[in-house]
């Protein structure tokens, strides 16, 4: 993983990929809502490439606060999915939180029960639920 340099409009691009059918299904989709809503909340010093050899295959954005590091985003490429990638990323993010003392927390997507299932057997528990969302903390060791 690395800090860097983001492509704004490929990011936005994978962001609409991975979570369009997600959104759509709970808010429905508007183009100019999400770019717009994609441009105000996610920050360029918050993205981390995530690279498999020589190729960025990912981001993730995280929110470092005073009281925890938050996982805004985990976004893959789909021809990368399910080989272990967002596994490993994940497990550098729990040990980084874990160093600084501080406990990771991410919120996900109540129709996405892939990610839920992921974040669950990761040891992530659940602290709250609303009507689209679930927000999951694992405490630093």
């Amino acid at each position: 993983m690395s800090e860097g340099v983001v492509d704004r409009q490929a990011l936005f691009a994978l962001y609409k990929l991975s979570l369009h059918e997600h959104i759509e299904q709970t808010f429905g989709w508007d183009e100019s809502f999400q770019q717009e809503r994609f441009n105000t909340s996610y920050r360029d010093p918050e993205f981390i490439s995530i690279t498999f050899g020589s190729v960025t295959v990912g981001y993730v954005a995280l929110k470092d606060e005073i009281e925890e590091v938050h996982l805004s985003l985990l976004l893959l490429q789909p021809d990368y999915r399910g080989r272990g990638i967002g596994r490993q990323v994940m497990q550098t993010l729990m040990a980084r939180a874990s160093e600084s003392g501080r406990p990771l927390t991410l919120s996900c997507f109540l129709c996405n029960q892939g990610a839920m299932r992921f974040y669950q057997k990761l040891g992530f528990s659940i602290v709250s639920k609303d009507e689209h969302f679930v927000t999951y903390r694992l405490a630093a060791l």
